[in-house]
């Protein structure tokens, strides 16, 4: 399927002068409420492409941005791209370590920031400091008209397969062109959607899904900080109160609102039924189980899509895919996308999915500034996932290839055992964790969140013989640890090195 790559800031001009009076961001600021049409955005970018261009930046040159959820974090964002500038964004929790590694590896000419008081300039000469309150008045009186460029990149921090800090280099325009091919396939060019965004705004969780994608649709978004225990408390009334009717979910949130739901029972049925057009899910695993009683309690499909940072979309749901899931599956693939499935080394039925896409990202950035792309002789990517195709043409997940291990030389699914495990009642939770082991040469600790069930709660020793009777033994665990919380990132992942570190202290 060949796909017409459309350019960004044609596109985004375009937008602004037919929609100059609609919403495009509102911004929920905690102590007030504040609202930008498509008309005060574009004034906004043009600004921040001035204050570049005061600074002495050229086209091409790239944009640091440190700064938290707020509309300075995601106009500047919009700036760079309408202005061919590349941005590179960071965590604003980010370590003076890790703020110098980016910045040997991108070499920005400006740092976005917000500082405290008190709190030191770490490069006075490139850096700026913003309130991020959605005041503007800071910046300088704007251009008369904005210069086209060819395109731009957007740089994503990762550790590739090395550990070593690497830029992940993704073209503006392949980006904003996936979006808008998603949205075409769902069908919501809707000018009234509005979405909230509370995905950080360091990754394009917070950039893509929730800024670009609702651009694509020509519609809006809520603004609000990252989401924590908070988000969860208000999840519906913030949803009603900012008339937000498309909904990304991620796991946490998903489970969460479960367990809300039933302690306080549900009182907003009817408005999902009347108000919510369209609701997503991605971002990191979920059980078929979560799935199907999320859909039950709150009366509303949730279409899970798979993609990479890499690539964006690669499967998505729609109504009539949802009677063909079964556990790990995540929809078929999008009619753009051409794949194929190589054996995993020698473990029978599993295998690694390589992709070929239109949405390829340009290659990651190492420190000696050279940019790598591996591709096979016929074009094709290593996504490092594992998985298969299911009868009804569903793409069915096993897990990244490092959640494979070798036990003593058997192959062992960790995604196999945590579903098992999840499937027990008792269970709220479970994380698989691979380890060293001086004998085997990998195993696992298996980390469980329990439930009280009436008056019974799960013990490490009841949850072994269950695994007994229901795992071969090679397949055991090395250790049973019961814990009240996993460490997530702020997209929902369970980081797993930090229950690695977790059980290497405690042993």
């Amino acid at each position: 399927m060949n796909i017409d790559i459309k350019k960004f800031d044609e596109d985004f001009i375009e937008l602004c002068y037919e929609k100059a009076e609609n919403i495009m961001i509102v911004y929920d600021g905690g102590n007030k409420t504040l609202f930008y049409t498509y008309n005060d955005v574009f004034i906004y970018v043009k600004k921040f492409i001035t204050l570049f261009e005061k600074r002495g930046m050229k086209r091409g040159d790239t944009v640091l941005s440190m700064l938290p959820n707020s509309p300075e974090a995601i106009i500047c964002f919009f700036a760079a791209m309408v202005g061919g500038f590349n941005f590179a964004p960071l965590p604003c929790q980010a370590s003076q370590r890790e703020i110098e590694n980016w910045m040997s590896l991108t070499d920005p000419k400006i740092f976005f920031r917000k500082t405290e008081k008190n709190e030191y300039a770490i490069n006075p000469e490139l850096e700026i400091s913003c309130k991020c309150d959605g005041d503007m008045s800071w910046l300088p009186e704007m251009l008369d008209e904005v210069q086209l460029t060819n395109s731009a990149n957007i740089y994503l921090l990762t550790s590739g397969t090395t550990g070593s800090p690497k830029a992940m280099v993704i073209d503006r325009d392949t980006l904003w062109t996936s979006g808008y091919t998603f949205v075409k396939y769902y069908s919501i060019d809707d000018s009234g959607v509005r979405f909230w965004n509370y995905l950080p705004m360091s990754y394009l969780g917070g950039l893509y899904n929730l800024a670009l994608i609702p651009l694509c649709c020509g519609g809006s978004f809520l603004i609000t900080e990252p989401f924590s225990g908070k988000t969860i408390l208000n999840y519906w009334n913030t949803v009603k109160r900012y008339d937000v009717n498309a909904l990304w979910f991620v796991p946490s949130i998903v489970q969460g609102l479960l367990k809300i739901s039933k302690i306080v029972g549900d009182s907003y049925k009817n408005f999902y039924y009347e108000k919510i057009k369209i609701s997503f899910l991605g971002t990191a695993p979920i059980s078929k189980k979560d799935k199907e009683e999320f859909e039950a309690v709150f009366g509303m499909n949730l279409y899970e899509n798979f993609a990479l940072s890499e690539t964006t979309f690669l499967t998505a749901e729609k109504r009539e895919d949802i009677i063909h899931r079964e556990q790990s599956s995540v929809g078929p693939f999008l009619p753009y996308i051409e794949y194929k499935l190589v054996p995993y080394e020698t473990m029978d039925g599993i295998n690694t999915l390589w992709v070929k896409t239109p949405f390829l990202f340009k290659g990651y950035l190492n420190k000696d500034g050279n940019m790598e792309l591996e591709l096979d002789e016929e074009g094709f990517f290593d996504t490092k996932d594992l998985g298969g195709i299911n009868e009804d043409g569903q793409l069915v997940l096993a897990g990244r290839n490092r959640d494979i291990i070798k036990k003593g030389g058997l192959f062992v699914s960790l995604i196999e055992i945590e579903n098992l495990v999840k499937s027990k009642m008792e269970v709220e939770d479970v994380a698989a964790v691979p380890i060293k082991h001086d004998f085997y040469g990998e195993s696992y600790v298996l980390y469980v969140i329990s439930k009280t069930i009436g008056e019974e709660k799960i013990t490490t020793d009841s949850l072994r013989i269950w695994l007994l009777e229901n795992l071969v033994a090679y397949k055991l665990p090395e250790a049973i640890e019961l814990v009240q919380e996993f460490p997530k990132t702020l997209s929902g992942k369970v980081q797993k090195n930090k229950l690695v570190e977790l059980y290497n202290t405690n042993r």
